[in-house]
């Protein structure tokens, strides 16, 4: 698809990953809705770079489905979710607790879910979308302390199978991005810290790029699964 026609919904949009795909559709001619849970931060972001501000906590099925009903309304042809929301919980496994292994799936897996179901009602009414999931590579190999994030991006890639067998038929390509470390905020939300810039290691843009680049080939084809690292990081 041309990227002057995409009009996406994008969760987690206020920083990061989300609000650099924003920009980058935006730049491009197309138009972007971006959701989080900080209303203020929200707004300040979509008047810098021009995007619709819809406050959501993907944890709230309420909230989701009236996410969902107002992007329709707000963009002309809602065709492209980019389901991006999430963060990281790590811990070592004698120390994780139920309750903190639930929060996680909430947000990561069933948070994406809930906005993927939504918006494939709507796609499959006019029988033509795309959903891009973004999992990390925690979601293709495990490391000491990743149970809870790495469980939310495991599953994550298992729906986003389910939903590439189900949705197919109705024109919706549903596809997977799976980013190495990014220096955005992520570190430091999961409690770990901010860390020095390194030149070596990828930037939101990177990502943002590869999701363009995916949702600009023809419509008569699509990348399933992608995934992204630093070539040489120090």
């Amino acid at each position: 698809m041309e990227l002057s026609n995409v009009n996406a919904l994008i969760t987690g949009g206020s920083s990061g990953i989300g609000k650099a795909t924003a920009k980058s559709i935006i730049d491009a001619g197309g138009q972007a809705v971006i959701a989080a849970r900080s209303k203020d931060t929200l707004e300040e972001v979509a008047s810098e770079i021009g995007a619709t501000a819809l406050p959501c906590d993907v944890t709230s099925e309420s909230e989701v489905i009236s996410l969902v009903d107002q992007t329709i309304q707000e963009l002309d042809d809602y065709n492209v979710l980019i389901n991006n929301a999430g963060y990281g919980e790590f811990s070592r496994l004698v120390n994780l607790s139920a309750t903190d292994f639930e929060r996680q799936l909430k947000t990561n897996t069933i948070g994406a879910m809930m906005v993927a179901r939504e918006s494939a009602k709507h796609f499959i009414k006019n029988d033509y979308g795309n959903i891009i999931n973004v999992s990390s590579t925690a979601g293709k190999k495990g490391f000491e302390g990743g149970t809870a994030y790495v469980a939310s991006k495991f599953a994550l890639g298992g729906m986003t199978e389910c939903w590439r067998s189900e949705l197919r038929p109705h024109n919706i390509r549903v596809m997977q991005i799976n980013p190495s470390e990014v220096q955005t905020k992520f570190s430091k939300n999961a409690g770990q810290g901010s860390r020095p810039f390194n030149e070596t290691k990828l930037v939101a843009g990177d990502i943002a790029e590869t999701i363009c680049s995916m949702l600009s080939l023809p419509d008569r084809g699509f990348i399933p699964e992608t995934s992204v690292w630093a070539t040489n990081p120090r």
